[in-house]
């Protein structure tokens, strides 16, 4: 049985605020004795005792370690995780992730075993007394040691891990504290100032991506019953095979050479149906790497039409919350097949333990276990004829989530113009990279990461303007118009990163709506009501000289620009135009383009020409098609007639205009 919570009687005192008890011999050596976390995993049992110099919980895949310390920083260490883990930064605040966890931890066992190597200081509580001479040379040398010019980042993880020995009470001399923040935030600043963000996927790669991860699910689907059949079949021989079988492995060994070929056509197809449905799934919904991979085999679930995944993710103590995420009926497919096919070997697990599990070696034994017990989706390893579970850690190689292993795709000139528009041509931003922030040239092949399709769902629907941030907040909070699933921190983190990540791509939008309209209007080609209004009022800031931008108040068009973009905010990019109405628009979102056309704040640049070109097009055959219904139909369809009416006279308005003024901007009469 653990006692957690007797460990952090221990360790902390609790009182509206957290702090670590003095360093005490006897306390920590009934601290060590104490059993923390106990659970199963693929392989084995385990038991994690405050003092051992590695902890992991049930949930978290990597360990906290604390090796190489002294007694007493070893000690303030392990305290320290014991509350981030069940405290936070307060009694009744939410506690930190493991990997923010393991992150903190990591960056001070390094300090504070630096500071015994150089000074020999014990423990980080030992600085509080330090003079102001001393401990500035202390940290001149630590930004040399750290290397913090080459390496400014270190800086800004390091502020992130002091910040929880000053709430932990560890140093409570705020001198020590300013001066680490007065020699590290330039560091932070040029880390900023550095930093690359994951690129978008271009949309070329990713319709392939998709196309080949479709076609894949497609054949699966087809594949799937004669597999199905040969594997129940295999299945169903194990109650009355000798035990002597399974004493090495779980190979079951049943059946004929004609068999074994004929289910390897049909094995071959479904061994990687884990790796598309896992490429579907991050690509349709936005998840993390850990929010896809904590998805169930229960995880796909169909509302009013809708579909959606649940997952079920483990907060940063023991206990569940459900995240729904909306998606596509491909993606709630794929996910519904692969469950099925997961049924085939958990089954399998449990007919082995039923009938030979004294045979079985203890780690099959215990995998056998996790894998009947621990059904998440993609936990599975798809053997021919025999039955293994894996836990999934995201570093480890050649596992199902590595996308490059199932796509080869080189970039083309299209490709790296869009990431260099977007600010993002680089072919890694992690530095173990072998081309880490080089550029892509033509015929490189595009590196897929699996954080890139969260970024490209966040940017495809800011920049085609397929939904508001509103839209986007849907995804995460809502079911249906009658029903709201509020949810804890996790849940909260995952909408607020998204969010984050649109309202970035909006402001880099908005940006290049505004380039777009101003040098469409420094050529006189601007359509709708607002077009003319802004090449007037833009004509006013420039005293009438739309060409060179000198005014008194900008020094050129990039810095009206930029201007312009800082306090334009409402400016809402449509597919077929700009919208300065933005959140106050009582049409917003609305499929009707034509209500659009003839306000005064609809403009609409060359940029939008093909779109209204397509709505022309399709308005008239559908038109045509209408005149061709029996009179009766048409009275039933007389207001579907008149939309389309309405579409096509504002078509040809905004055509008409872009088109003549774009005419007389070539031949040079306006």
């Amino acid at each position: 049985m653990t006692e957690l919570s007797h460990a952090v009687d221990l360790a902390l005192v609790i009182n509206g605020r957290v702090s670590i008890k003095p360093y005490d011999t006897e306390t920590v050596s009934i601290l060590n004795a104490i059993d923390l976390w106990e659970f199963d995993d693929a392989f084995s049992h385990h038991i994690t005792k405050f003092g051992d110099d590695s902890w992991k919980s049930a949930a978290n895949h990597q360990a906290v370690t604390f090796n190489k310390c002294t007694p007493k920083l070893k000690f303030q260490l392990k305290a320290m995780t014991l509350g981030m883990h069940t405290q936070g930064a307060g009694e009744g605040m939410v506690p930190l992730s493991w990997v923010t966890i393991r992150n903190d931890i990591s960056i001070l066992k390094r300090f504070g075993c630096w500071l015994y190597s150089e000074y020999g200081i014990s423990g980080l509580d030992e600085l509080d007394h330090w003079e102001e001479l001393k401990t500035r040379n202390m940290i001149l040398k630590l930004v040399s040691e750290y290397k913090l010019k080459e390496s400014p980042g270190v800086a800004v993880a390091f502020l992130a891990s002091i910040y929880w020995v000053r709430t932990y009470k560890l140093i409570n001399s705020p001198s020590i504290y300013d001066l680490v923040d007065e020699y590290l935030q330039p560091y932070v600043s040029i880390a900023k100032a550095r930093k690359n963000k994951h690129s978008i996927i271009p949309p070329r790669i990713l319709k392939i991506v998709l196309n080949k991860s479709e076609l894949q699910i497609e054949k699966s689907q087809q594949a799937f019953k004669l597999w199905h059949d040969a594997q129940l079949n295999i299945n169903r021989t194990i109650g009355n095979l000798s035990s002597i079988n399974f004493e090495e492995n779980t190979f079951i060994d049943v059946l004929s050479s004609d068999k074994k070929n004929e289910l390897d056509k049909y094995h071959l197809i479904i061994k990687p149906l884990q790796s598309y449905v896992y490429t579907l799934v991050i690509a349709y919904t936005g998840m993390r790497y850990r929010e896809a991979i904590a998805l169930l085999d229960d995880a796909a679930f169909e509302h009013d039409g809708k579909y959606f995944l649940k997952t079920m993710l483990s907060k940063t103590t023991d206990d569940e919350q459900c995240l729904e995420w909306v998606t596509n009926k491909i993606t709630h497919d794929a996910v519904k097949l692969l469950s099925k096919t997961n049924q085939v070997y958990r089954r399998r697990a449990k007919l082995l333990l039923e009938h030979h599990a004294e045979a079985l070696p203890y780690e099959h034994q215990m995998n056998m276990m996790f894998g009947v017990k621990n059904k998440k989706l993609f936990n599975v390893k798809y053997e021919r004829q025999s039955c293994k579970f894996k836990k999934n850690i995201k570093y480890s190689k050649k596992i199902f989530s590595d996308i490059n292993m199932l796509f080869s795709i080189p970039v083309t000139d299209e490709d790296i113009d869009l990431l260099n528009h977007m600010n993002c041509n680089y072919q890694s931003i992690c530095h173990e990279h072998k081309r880490f922030k080089e550029k892509y040239q033509v015929g490189d092949l595009f590196n897929f990461t699996a954080h890139q399709f969260r970024h490209t769902f966040a940017w495809f629907i800011v920049a085609n303007r397929l939904g508001d941030l509103d839209d986007i907040k849907y995804q995460f909070k809502h079911l249906d118009s009658c029903m709201t699933y509020v949810y804890s921190q996790r849940g909260y983190e995952s909408m607020d990163d998204l969010m984050n990540l649109t309202d970035r791509f909006s402001e880099f939008m908005i940006s290049q709506a505004m380039t777009d309209m101003v040098q469409a209007a420094e050529s006189g080609v601007l359509a709708g009501r607002g077009g003319e209004s802004f090449m007037g009022r833009l004509g006013e800031i420039l005293n009438g000289n739309l060409n060179t931008g000198n005014t008194p108040h900008f020094s050129s068009m990039e810095e009206l620009v930029s201007f312009t973009s800082k306090y334009s905010g409402n400016l809402r990019g449509l597919s077929h135009g700009y919208c300065t109405k933005g959140n106050t628009c009582k049409v917003r979102n609305v499929a009707d383009p034509s209500h659009c056309v003839f306000c005064d704040s609809y403009i609409a640049t060359p940029k939008h020409l093909p779109h209204w070109l397509v709505i022309k097009q399709r308005c008239e055959t559908q038109l045509q098609a209408f005149e061709k219904f029996p009179d009766e139909m048409k009275s039933r369809f007389l207001s579907f007639s008149t939309a389309l009416n309405d579409n096509l006279c504002a078509a040809n308005t905004i055509i008409e205009q872009l088109t003549i003024q774009h005419e007389e901007v070539k031949s040079g009469t306006k």
